[in-house]
C-alpha cells in the first residue's frame, strides 16, 4: 500500500482539525467553570448553564500564538430579570468578565 503526498496532506490536516476541535471543547469547558464559579461568588444565577461563543480573534504573546475567545451568557439576580455578561479568554487563562448591572 502506497500513500500518495495529498493522501498523507489530507490526513495530517484531518489530524490537526480534530486538534484544534478538541481544544476548543476544553477552553469552552473550562470557561464554563469559570463562569459559574462567579456567579457564585456575586450571588447570581447562570441561566440555561451554557455559554455561547461571539468571537475568536487570533493574537501573539510573548512570541507565542494565542486565541482570543469572546463568550456571551445571560444571568439573573432576582429571578425575574435577564442580564447579560461576557467573558473573554486568552487560551486558557481569563483576560475579562463582565457582568450587566442588576438589581441586587
Amino acid at each position: 500500500m502506497y500513500l500518495s503526498l495529498l493522501d498523507v496532506f489530507l490526513i495530517f490536516l484531518f489530524i490537526v482539525s480534530i486538534a484544534v476541535i478538541w481544544q476548543h471543547f476544553k477552553v469552552r469547558e473550562h470557561t464554563l467553570r469559570c463562569v459559574k464559579r462567579q456567579c457564585d461568588q456575586l450571588g447570581v444565577q447562570l441561566l440555561d448553564g451554557a455559554i455561547q461563543g461571539s468571537y475568536w480573534r487570533p493574537t501573539f504573546q510573548k512570541g507565542q500564538f494565542k486565541v482570543v475567545r469572546c463568550y456571551r451568557f445571560y444571568f439573573t439576580s432576582t429571578g425575574s430579570g435577564r442580564y447579560r455578561g461576557e467573558i473573554k479568554m486568552r487560551g486558557m487563562q481569563q483576560i475579562s468578565i463582565h457582568f450587566d448591572p442588576h438589581p441586587m
